[in-house]
């Protein structure tokens, strides 16, 4: 009967952690990556300090993209894949409707990382995608599958609604640790979990 209970108790965290772990599949970098309302694709991260747009957090609005977003306030593009290579440019699709100069970083794996790359933006005709411009960025990114956060870094706002990548021609090497995006984590939690499983089947077996 314990063999039984542990057998079945195996096959839940199989279900339960692994499934979750590849439940996104990665987007490639180097295309359009058009942000949506997908959860699972993409994060809409408001500021610790409760700042607001207009009275409401930073979300997803289908003709700007990302709307009201207030300074600290984070859009978190899950799993894009940048290949061997990395990525040597960053290119951002932006509106901007103010009269002063909109900021924001462009930072790998995690919001309280350093910025790879940062943008001022002057006033592009108006508020929504049909007024927006592309602005490209260096960066040195480096291979594999990371999220990247684009986080407002002033009290001006505006809207983006894709980014992209350009190919790095070698691969980049960074001197820092990387931490895995999240999907890789998932991974490591589901093995972890069905290693301790394994271990507890044979010390029921045993006895």
């Amino acid at each position: 009967m314990k063999r039984i209970v542990v057998a079945l108790m195996t096959v839940v965290l199989l279900c339960t952690l692994v499934t979750p772990a590849f439940a996104a599949d990665p987007k490639n970098a180097f295309e359009n990556v058009v942000m949506n309302a997908n959860e699972d694709e993409f994060g809409y991260i408001a500021n610790d300090s409760e700042r607001t747009r207009n009275g409401t957090n930073i979300s997803y609005m289908e003709a700007y993209g990302c709307g009201n977003g207030a300074m600290g306030d984070a859009v978190q593009f899950k799993n894009l894949d940048f290949g061997e290579n990395g990525a040597k440019e960053m290119t951002i699709f932006f509106s901007y409707g103010g009269e002063n100069t909109t900021t924001v970083a462009a930072k790998l794996d995690s919001l309280s990382a350093e910025p790879f790359a940062t943008f001022a933006i002057t006033n592009t005709g108006g508020w929504d995608k049909t007024k927006a411009k592309e602005f490209t960025a260096d960066v040195s990114v480096p291979g594999g599958i990371h999220d990247v956060f684009v986080e407002f870094t002033n009290e001006e706002s505006g809207s983006f609604s894709y980014i992209r990548f350009t190919e790095a021609d070698a691969p980049i090497e960074t001197t820092t640790p990387v931490a895995p995006a999240t999907a890789d984590m998932g991974v490591i939690a589901s093995i972890a979990a069905i290693m301790t499983s394994a271990a507890g089947f044979v010390a029921l077996k045993k006895r």
